[in-house]
């Protein structure tokens, strides 16, 4: 495939970082942590409306609990979009022209002056999102991101093809 490019603008950041949030968001350990913040809520909530024997107070900081679960599970949206953002400004500034071709034996692709020839057998799976192709690397936290705009449905089958 020839190399297809376009110049990175603030909108495509945006909408490739909301990308790579939910991806981070969804992923196995996210949803584990989503159903272990979601069991501690139902708990705390569980916990106000005990009934107490007369005379005995309720357990030291029971009201602060659901607030506080709440706000962690905002803080790690938070956090995972603010990351995100930050990945991909880093990744592919404004104004740059990315680029990516698919070639035999492996992913080209460059931002800038900057230039990766990645083996397809570096990445674990792919995920398609609406602006962003997230390729999740092999034995690795990290996600590699590309403009959905690069890539044709046909691309995309080849890539997967070759990573699985």
């Amino acid at each position: 495939m020839p190399p297809r490019s376009l110049t990175v603008d603030e909108s495509l950041l945006r909408r490739m970082a909301r990308d790579a949030a939910i991806y981070s968001l969804t992923r196995p350990f996210a949803i584990v942590m989503w159903v272990a913040l979601a069991g501690a809520l139902v708990l705390s909530i569980l916990n106000l409306n005990a009934p107490l024997a007369p005379g005995q107070e309720p357990p030291f900081g029971a009201g602060w609990m659901p607030p506080v679960i709440i706000g962690l599970g905002f803080y790690a949206v938070l956090m995972s979009v603010s990351t995100a953002r930050r990945a991909v400004r880093i990744a592919m500034p404004v104004e740059t022209v990315v680029w990516v071709s698919l070639e035999d034996d492996a992913l080209k692709m460059g931002s800038g002056r900057r230039r990766s020839d990645i083996a397809y057998d570096t990445f674990q799976h792919l995920r398609v999102g609406r602006d962003a192709v997230l390729l999740k690397l092999r034995d690795a936290s990290v996600a590699t991101a590309i403009p959905r705009a690069l890539l044709t449905d046909e691309d995309i089958a080849t890539l997967r093809s070759r990573i699985a």
